[in-house]
């Protein structure tokens, strides 16, 4: 019998459109890593993202860049562009 663990649960879930919404509209970010380096710094902080929200976004965002897809300031376009990236 599996037991309830809503910590590990908090460690899977993924980010969804309205989170990318929230994180875009903390400040008028330039690209990728500055995105990056704040969820490093302060994503956990944020009470309104999980743990895995911030790493799949950390992980998505570092993996766009590294394909070299552009950085696009629409919060749509953006997880579309992030998730096609996986």
């Amino acid at each position: 019998m599996k037991i309830h663990d809503p910590s590990s649960q908090a460690m899977q879930k993924d980010y969804d459109v309205t989170d990318i919404e929230r994180l875009m509209g903390k400040r008028d970010w330039k690209g990728y890593d500055e995105v990056i380096k704040w969820l490093k710094k302060e994503g956990d902080e944020d009470r309104r993202f999980t743990p895995g929200e911030v790493q799949h976004m950390i992980d998505d965002f570092s993996r766009a860049r590294d394909k070299g897809i552009d950085f696009a300031r629409d919060p749509e376009q953006l997880h579309k562009k992030l998730k096609s990236s996986r």
